[in-house]
């Protein structure tokens, strides 16, 4: 970052340098007309004070061929100190600066939102859950349940696979929470795209808005970008994961909060101008909560 913002200055300064130039060359040929034109001037104002030393009769002689001398001349242009090519240069240049304020104000605030991680507040929201699906209070607690709630099948409901997302979205900066899954035997926990397919989909995976990792019956695994389901090994059952999100870095990662060992790590996406959700899954007798 830092040899980049001096690559920047030096186009800049160079840039600012070859406008200078070009100004300084305009102001030398304006000036030398000026010098010409006052040099005329006193030339004039020198032949004017001699005639008017003539007697009467001399000066009423000369004086047609002296106005018409005087008409003829050729009249000073100053309205074209500055072509309107080097006009635009020079504007381009004045509007540089408020652009870079700009800038650099999204980049102070992307900065700081990103050089910490941040621990996420999670809640889940009950319109994005499945009917199979129940919350608790505090919203901080799902299980599965085999009956189906009687529910509005509102657009953010989930109404194929048994998902809740998370009621706080993430723009941006870098961000962790942790889930506790026990010894639970069929649950995923992630990350989705806010615009993730919620009718009707039995696809999953990154194509698709979604980075989960989870757990079926003694194994674990992961979605891909083929919707398929590759098996992990991990030397120790995790009963507490932590998810990462790096939203600038276009990453999602998976650890064990307990020991810190890695889990998974997603290759990186681009979330630009993407909200991220946190996304819960449940199936059977499984029951999630996220840690204090």
């Amino acid at each position: 970052m830092h040899r980049f913002l001096e690559e920047q200055e030096r186009n800049l300064l160079a840039k600012m340098e070859e406008v200078e130039k070009e100004i300084s060359a305009i102001v030398e040929i304006h000036l030398s007309k000026i010098s010409k034109e006052l040099s005329s001037l006193s030339s004039l104002i020198q032949e004017t004070e001699e005639k008017h030393q003539q007697p009467g009769g001399e000066l009423l002689q000369d004086i047609r061929s002296f106005l018409q001398g005087y008409k003829n001349k050729e009249k000073f242009e100053s309205s074209a100190a500055f072509p309107p090519d080097l006009k635009w240069k020079i504007w381009d240049v004045c509007d540089i600066n408020p652009f870079q304020e700009g800038a650099m104000k999204k980049f102070r605030a992307s900065l700081k939102s990103g050089l910490q991680q941040k621990k996420a507040h999670v809640t889940l929201d009950p319109d994005t859950a499945h009917p199979q699906l129940i919350l608790s209070e505090d919203r901080r607690h799902v299980m599965y349940r085999e009956k189906k709630q009687n529910l509005p099948d509102n657009p953010e409901r989930f109404n194929y696979y048994t998902y809740v997302l998370g009621q706080e979205g993430f723009t941006g900066g870098r961000h962790f929470w942790e889930v506790l899954v026990e010894s639970e035997e069929a649950w995923t926990v992630g990350v989705a795209r806010n615009s993730v397919q919620r009718k009707n989909s039995n696809h999953f995976g990154p194509d698709t808005g979604i980075w989960e990792v989870g757990k079926w019956g003694d194994g674990y695994s992961f979605s891909d970008n083929n919707n398929e389901s590759p098996s992990l090994t991990l030397n120790e059952e995790p009963k507490r994961v932590r998810v990462t999100l790096n939203h600038e870095g276009g990453q999602v990662a998976f650890y064990d909060a307990d020991s810190a060992a890695p889990i998974l790590e997603y290759p990186p996406a681009s979330f630009s101008g993407e909200t991220l959700l946190p996304l819960l899954y449940v199936n059977g007798k499984a029951q999630l909560a996220l840690s204090p």
